[in-house]
């Protein structure tokens, strides 16, 4: 999903993107990490470092695309992603871990 938002007569394209969890929807865009949205969203992920140091803020991630700026030094297993750092690429659905 694409929206077109005006900045002083110049056209930006935002991409927005639905997060699935449960059933519950969030849009995102890719201006952020994913983990301040689900925050304002009222989704609480336990985090510590918020930089892919720790792997505390790691959920579990059913389908869909996300990417890292910069590479985590924290492991991150297949299947899974960091809150804290990766940024929603396409639609996705996320299983919080616990």
């Amino acid at each position: 999903m694409t929206t077109s938002t005006s900045n002083k007569g110049h056209e930006e394209e935002a991409e927005v993107h639905r997060v699935l969890l449960g059933k519950k929807q969030i849009l995102v865009t890719e201006d952020e990490p994913l983990l301040p949205q689900l925050e304002r969203a009222g989704v609480l992920v336990e985090y510590q470092c918020r930089e892919g140091y720790c792997s505390s803020c790691m959920i579990k991630l059913l389908w869909g695309k996300v990417s890292y700026p910069v590479e985590p030094l924290a492991w991150v297993h297949s299947g899974y992603l960091l809150t804290c750092c990766a940024i929603v690429k396409s639609d996705i659905e996320i299983a919080l871990l616990g």
